[in-house]
């Protein structure tokens, strides 16, 4: 995550566990109290016995049905509720039984100008850039202190894939956000379920684009990168999230499962790259060496209806989405959304992108944007298109590869537990990591040992309700850690007791108590899939951004063992970067995100493993035995934003305001309907309409094709591709006016759709963004708007355009001593699809192979294939008597582009 706040083997005998300091009282000082709560007893992953020391297959246990009291599951806050989790009723271990799958999809109900996370540069305070980038005089009507969304290059959406087995059920969903916590996954469980029997049973997945809705995720420490957390959003976003999961569960239908992993993919790094270099040299705690470079571990899970035809799959590939940057002002799922479309298109089903351990990773920048107007107009959706198309290249034959069976035993174990100043880390070994107990002291700055081992208990991490912002060498904090300045990463750590009331002044939250009390526990689940032919697979969350070392070595520590452990990063919560101790403490900007330390990777670690283990046993334990949940998240009070009463709403305007807000060009149109004509490829169709309140109003566009005379239907790819601005064919852009009145009274949307067909860009088939059928288009809308009476919808069309063949512009044909060069160019392009592997957006080259006619006047015409020898450029080969003679020639491509060209 780029959330600058200023301004990322065998399973062995032992595991790494996390326990409660045991020199600490059992309530929590008060606030301004340097000294932390305690708990009564000593609690750790040891408790459980031979849980974690398990064989590679299930073994019988004692009959013995007495269980151990609970563990208390960490210190108590005055100020904290945590609510005790509910006994569960005994159920039998599960067994394979027949599998029901459905699958869902719905858009995020949440309006344009909802702010986007992920960058802190789109802040206006706080260290952030946000007043030098704003797109314009518009009023953040949906935000606090970050800068408003102006519009989307596909829907945020979320994703659900339901399976049910035995009365086992469990939901995915794929949700676009730049990460998901746990008070956000506790009300997508109630809301789906009332009753409480979703609860652990909902696996919440984040994209991690950069540029997706941010402000409805509840968290206070992460508000530099979100901004303020706001209730109705948050409630609107919820409801989407339930939406999706109770419609996959309606579609349950007969299913097959199974799984594939690659544990060597991309290995050139063509799709992604690792992006920090401080853990190069790093060894993990049990001796990986996965710090050299990014984590190429690529799974996926396959579901198929009972005669075998694929209904979806998950593919984890880590990646960050990062290629939209925080000037742009538009919604966009990002690289996650470009590898989903990609593949969906190629595999001819859904495919959901999930994250892996993507904290140290970035995608591959081809830059296809090189003509934009300026930086708001300059999102790179062909970067996007071309790195999904080469993670299809990839890991569709993956995908493609997995057996899949119709029966499965799942067991599902989800918890929620301790992370703090008082945890204990234990290590392979037996090796106790542990931070000193906070108190008026001067740190010893022995970070390593003589022999390279870390010092504990680490005295330096002086913080009892943790820091933030460290990690930079060579910064002094400004409310720092007593006594750290100048030893390594904990230099510019910012005590959070010092913090809070500063940062939340400037969110205009009242200062939070601290611990802040979401920081304290994490939640995290183990789901084991049992087949025949396939075996036992446990799949594994991280509540975060994991980092390569990590990712080694939680797999190293599973009991499942590293090839059949799948992790999935930025899941079920958040609390920064994850990364080992060792990795914390090399510095650089990972760091600054996590709350309370070095140690805090190692803690989530503990408590994964320990979900891990009530898993892989062959009961089926009460996995919330013991832990508490804080579920009473402090939202800030936000007066709701009121919808405008519109009456203007489904028509054309007569003019359009000079201020329109277009994706990739600053000329105003002359009109509101499309121009008459068109050329394929590189064309623009443009509509502007007058709409609804964004409050309620984010407009549904497709383009619709003519088949007869006055007979105009959705135009469809070859797999089922919608050409609309849910996906990423349609850009939509919203205007208001008066632009920086509060509750504007006109609400101009626009629809851009580059001239291209539905399906993703696909280096194999180069010639496809050339191809679209000539013939008559229209856009068609479907919207709602406020009215006295409430919510209304509305819908309108756009007068019809018509699209033709692309002819040459901007092209030459030269004779040399030998032959005729030929430069066959389209002209520049508005940037919106990829049209290659290069740039989109500027003289775009003809595709290949060309038919060429060359006139000689009365000596008659020769026709030949040719095929260019680089982007754009050919050349015919001719003898003097032809090149004496030679008069033009006539260049098209197979769709019929092209034209023709004087030779000089």
């Amino acid at each position: 995550m780029l959330l600058a706040l200023v301004g990322a083997g065998c399973a062995g005998d032992e595991s790494t566990a996390v326990e409660l300091a045991p020199d600490t009282a059992a309530d929590a000082s008060v606030v301004g109290d340097t000294s932390p709560p305690t708990p009564d007893a000593v609690v750790g992953l040891d408790e459980l016995d031979e849980a974690l020391d398990v064989p590679d297959a299930p073994t019988d246990v004692s009959d013995d049905d007495t269980e151990p009291p609970p563990e208390p599951d960490g210190p108590t806050f005055p100020h904290c509720e945590m609510v005790p989790s509910p006994t569960r009723a005994t159920r039998p271990a599960p067994t394979p039984a027949p599998l029901s799958a459905g699958v869902a999809r719905r858009v995020l109900d949440l309006p344009i100008g909802t702010p986007m996370g992920g960058y802190g540069a789109r802040s206006t305070t706080f260290g952030g850039k946000g007043n030098s980038i704003v797109l314009d005089s518009r009023v953040a009507r949906f935000a606090t202190r970050f800068i408003p969304s102006a519009g989307a290059h596909d829907s945020p959406h979320v994703d659900a894939l339901a399976l049910e087995v035995d009365g086992e059920r469990l939901v995915f969903l794929q949700t676009d956000a730049v990460f998901i916590n746990e008070n956000a996954l506790f009300a997508v469980e109630q809301a789906i379920a009332p009753d409480g029997s979703m609860r652990g049973h909902v696996v919440i997945m984040a994209s991690h684009s950069h540029s997706s809705p941010s402000n409805w995720l509840p968290s206070l420490t992460l508000m530099p990168g979100i901004d303020r957390p706001d209730r109705t959003l948050f409630q609107r976003a919820v409801a989407s999230h339930a939406e999706a999961a109770l419609a996959a569960l309606a579609a349950l239908e007969p299913a097959r499962i199974g799984f594939a992993s690659n544990p060597s993919a991309d290995m050139t790094g063509a799709i992604s790259h690792d992006r920090r270099t401080e853990n190069n040299p790093l060894l993990g705690p049990d001796g990986n060496t996965a710090g050299k470079d990014k984590d190429h571990v690529v799974w996926t899970l396959r579901v198929d209806r009972s005669d075998g035809t694929p209904m979806a799959a998950l593919l984890s590939f880590p990646i960050h989405g990062t290629i939209g940057s925080e000037v742009s002002p538009l919604f966009t799922s990002d690289v996650p959304g470009g590898i989903e479309r990609a593949l969906s298109s190629a595999l001819g089903f859904p495919v959901f992108h999930i994250q892996g351990a993507g904290g140290d990773v970035s995608p591959t920048y081809i830059q296809g944007r090189t003509a934009c107007p300026n930086a708001a107009r300059c999102l790179d959706i062909p970067n996007i298109e071309v790195v999904g198309d080469l993670a299809t290249a990839a890991f569709a034959p993956l995908i493609e590869s997995v057996v899949t069976e119709p029966a499965v035993a799942i067991e599902v174990v989800t918890r929620t537990f301790f992370v703090g100043h008082a945890a204990v880390v234990t290590r392979p070994g037996g090796v106790t990591l542990a931070y000193r107990e906070p108190d008026d002291y001067t740190p010893d700055g022995d970070i390593f040992a003589a022999d390279g081992s870390l010092e504990s208990p680490l005295d330096e991490f002086n913080a009892a309700s943790g820091a933030v912002f460290c990690g930079d060498m060579e910064k002094k904090a400004i409310v720092g850690i007593p006594g750290a300045s100048g030893m390594g990463a904990y230099s510019s750590c910012e005590d959070v007791y010092m913090l809070a009331p500063l940062v939340g002044g400037l969110y205009d939250v009242s200062p939070p108590e601290t611990p802040i009390c979401d920081t304290v526990r994490t939640t995290a689940s183990a789901i084991r899939f049992d087949t025949a032919l396939g075996g036992s697979t446990l799949l594994l969350t991280v509540p975060g951004e994991p980092m390569a070392p990590f990712a080694a070595y939680l797999r190293g520590q599973s009991p499942a063992g590293p090839e059949r452990s799948l992790l999935v990063g930025y899941a079920q919560d958040h609390v920064g970067y994850v990364m080992t101790a060792e990795d914390w403490l090399a510095g650089g900007y990972e760091p600054s995100i996590n709350v309370w330390g070095p140690l805090e990777g190692e803690m989530a670690l503990g408590g994964v493993l320990k979900a891990a283990a009530l898993a892989w046993t062959p009961e089926r334990e009460d996995p919330e035995r013991g832990t508490s949940r804080f579920e009473a998240f402090p939202f800030p009070d936000i007066a709701p934003v009121a919808p405008v009463v519109t009456a203007d709403h489904g028509t054309v305007p007569v003019a359009l305001p000079s201020g329109l807000f277009l994706p990739d060009t600053m000329a105003i149109p002359s009109g509101a309907q499309p121009a008459a004509t068109l050329p394929r490829a590189v064309g623009a169709a443009r509509f502007v309409w007058l709409g609804g309140d964004p409050a309620v109003d984010f407009p549904r566009v497709e383009v619709e094709r003519e088949l007869a005379p006055g007979q105009f239907v959705p135009l469809m790819g070859s797999r089922g591709e919608s050409a609309s601005s849910e996906d990423g064919a349609v850009v939509l852009t919203y205007t208001p006016d008066p632009i920086d009145a509060a509750a504007p009274t006109q609400h101009y949307y626009a629809a851009t759709w580059q001239t291209v067909p539905p399906e993703p860009f696909a280096a194999t088939v180069p010639g496809r963004p050339f191809s679209l059928p000539s013939g008559r288009y229209r856009f068609a809308v479907v919207g709602r708007a406020w009215t006295d009476g409430g919510a209304v919808p509305y819908t309108i069309v756009s007068q019809p355009f018509a699209v033709t063949p692309a002819p040459l512009v901007g092209a030459s044909a030269k004779r040399t001593d030998s032959a005729v060069v030929i430069d066959a160019r389209l002209g520049n392009a508005p940037g919106l699809r990829a049209l290659g592997l290069g740039s989109s957006d500027s003289s775009i080259a003809l595709p290949g192979p060309w038919t060429v006619t060359l006139d000689f006047g009365e000596g008659g015409t020769k026709t030949l294939a040719v095929t260019p020898s680089k982007p754009g450029v050919g050349e015919v080969t001719l003898t003097s008597a032809e090149l004496a003679t030679v008069i033009s020639v006539l260049v098209m491509d197979p769709a019929g582009n092209g034209g023709d060209l004087t030779v000089e």
